[in-house]
């Protein structure tokens, strides 16, 4: 082709390559706006699942909190039900001994106390030795008497209010008592310091400072809330929270602004059992957006960085592509005599540049790669950066048993390669998070100390065969369950230890186990487990090679394999690994893909 029939492809050429290098921006921008518009629904709702679980649990501490102290008042009422007064005043050092040895167990009671029926309370008990008064004390204006007084209210959660002796902030649990006729005759009480519960929380919001928690009576009245500034001691009838009181049964969601200081929170209401308390619990909407801005900035810089290396691919395709038809001009003018030779040259230039790019595409990848492990603060993100370098060490790993297969390889053999085993498990243990599927949960435990550094053994096979393992244990529990995987150093002293099933050679060991509590094995099948081809599940669901090459992989590498399992309550299978000797821990890796 002449160079003048050449101009229009040229320019169709030019043409394309500005529309890919507009691409290389516009494509990457697009997805981020994508990206951040959904990741934003997912952060807003893990927030509030997050906000759900921890008003639970909040919920659950308030509840058996109340429900104790609820059964202490019932056991005080119980003691003195057949007393009168008099026997009463008479007993009271032994009755407040006997309480007080109670209240020695429970943190959360300020104080026990006795009120006759004209609002004199005549046994007050507290956690130190506090005298009694002799007259006793004039409780009349206290909720924990008065709510009783003209009808029986059954257990009765009063307003705040500080003690007579503690002078701490307290609320009261109370009781009516009553004559065998059923008229009044006082009231049985025992105080709970509010202290006990804000403290409580103020532990459990540690990682959300922001939040607030608020302990609310059926009427509106607040009994304790953090942070203190945050909320009034009685809510109006038309705030959010006393509307919806009513129609608070488990966890509700809503959005509401602060009365106080007009923070828009993200609220979760619970009802605490029978009582006629209800738990909130918020974050403000401004602290998850302020995290999905944190987020889209990583992403941000991820699809700029992406941008760039794909401009950056266009333009050095377009010099190549502007170089190459310069050469064609320029050769055009050569005798036909050296075309041949000169347009095989051309084709090897061009086939050197393919795979010098190509090469260039690989590491631009496996560097975003890693850039998305170590930038990224969102699991996910994170997550699917080391899928990509998962995917690319067993692409090595296949391209690898290629070359040995046509004789084309670096002289590497498998049982002169060295793995790290804490990376290589704790790589494979984020890849099976997701693999193993919603009703499977997948623990990895890593017990660092004494473990060896470098392991004989090639990362990929460790990989395929801790693969295998957990996909087994999975289908060990067609109904879901955990599969465990544990790593830790194992030291072996002699041959004939109990400790060495394997029956290994005395030396320092990398022990990797995988664990599952599905239907294990009967005796029978499992002295054939590991035999090639024998499998149990049905057809077209196993090879029954997992578990053999799990077997024989342990084995090429100097290693051992054993399997304990009990029908019906679970299986273990370990593999050992020998540390790494010097002379192999300065062992050259596997091809990589990046010598060519």
């Amino acid at each position: 082709m002449s160079p003048v029939a050449d101009e229009p492809t040229r320019a169709l050429h030019t043409f394309w390559f500005r529309i890919a290098l507009l691409a290389a921006f516009v494509v990457p921008g697009l997805l981020c706006i994508g990206a951040a518009c959904l990741d934003y629904s997912r952060i807003f709702d893990r927030h509030v699942a997050e906000a759900k679980f921890t008003a639970s649990i909040l919920r659950e501490h308030a509840l058996k909190v109340l429900d104790t102290n609820e059964l202490l008042v019932r056991e005080l009422d119980q003691r003195v039900r057949h007393m009168t007064w008099d026997q009463i005043r008479a007993d009271r050092n032994v009755l407040a001994a006997e309480s007080r040895s109670i209240m020695r167990d429970y943190s959360q009671i300020a104080a026990t106390g006795l009120t006759d029926r004209n609002g004199i309370e005549w046994l007050v008990v507290t956690p130190t030795d506090t005298p009694q008064p002799p007259a006793g004390l004039s409780v009349t204006d206290r909720e924990f008497w008065s709510g009783h007084r003209d009808a029986d209210r059954g257990t009765l959660i009063t307003a705040p209010y500080l003690g007579s002796l503690t002078g701490l902030p307290s609320f009261a649990v109370s009781r009516r008592r009553t004559t065998a006729d059923g008229s009044f005759d006082g009231t049985v009480h025992v105080a709970v310091l509010i202290s006990y519960f804000t403290d409580f929380w103020n532990s459990v919001i540690r990682l959300h400072p922001r939040a607030r928690i608020a302990l609310v009576r059926a009427d509106g009245l607040v009994l304790a809330h953090i942070p203190p500034e945050t909320l009034e001691t009685q809510l109006p009838q038309d705030s959010p929270l006393v509307q919806r009181l009513p129609s608070i049964a488990d966890l509700t969601e809503y959005t509401a602004k602060s009365s106080t200081d007009g923070v828009e929170c993200i609220y979760i209401a619970a009802k605490i059992g029978n009582y006629k308390l209800y738990l909130t619990y918020g974050i403000p909407v401004a602290s998850v957006v302020g995290y999905w801005l944190q987020q889209l900035m990583v992403l941000a810089a991820v699809c700029l960085l992406a941008a760039l290396a794909l401009a950056g691919t266009v333009l050095l395709a377009m010099h190549q592509a502007r170089d190459l038809h310069e050469e064609q001009v320029r050769r055009a003018a050569v005798e036909k005599s050296a075309l041949e030779a000169q347009r095989l040259e051309v084709l090897g230039q061009l086939a050197a540049g393919v795979a010098h790019d190509f090469g260039n595409l690989v590491q631009a990848v496996e560097f975003g790669a890693s850039v998305i492990v170590r930038g990224a603060n969102e699991d996910k993100m994170r997550e699917a950066g080391q899928r990509i370098q998962q995917a690319a060490r067993q692409g090595r790993w296949l391209t690898r048993r290629m070359m040995d297969f046509v004789r084309q390889n670096d002289g590497i053999d498998e049982a002169d390669a060295v793995l790290e085993p804490t990376e290589t498990v704790s790589d494979i243990a984020r890849f099976l998070t997701t693999t193993l599927g919603a009703q499977h949960q997948l623990t990895c435990t890593i017990v660092r100390e004494g473990l060896p550094t470098l392991l004989r053994g090639d990362r990929s096979g460790l990989e395929g065969t801790i693969m295998n393992l957990a996909l087994n244990a999975r289908d060990a529990m067609p109904d879901g369950g955990e599969v465990v995987i544990r790593l830790e150093a194992h030291c072996i002293s002699t041959l004939n230890d109990p400790a060495n099933p394997a029956r290994l050679a005395p030396g320092v060991y990398a022990a990797i186990s995988v664990s599952d509590a599905g239907c294990g094995m009967p005796p029978a099948v499992l002295a054939r487990a590991s035999e090639p081809f024998f499998t149990t599940k049905p057809r077209g669901r196993g090879t029954g090679l997992g578990l053999a090459s799990a077997r024989g992989y342990a084995r090429r590498n100097g290693g051992g394999f054993h399997i304990d399992s009990v029908e019906g309550a679970g299986t273990t299978v370990r593999l050992w690994l020998p540390e790494a000797t010097a002379d192999q821990s300065g062992t050259e890796a596997p091809w990589d893909g990046r010598r060519a």
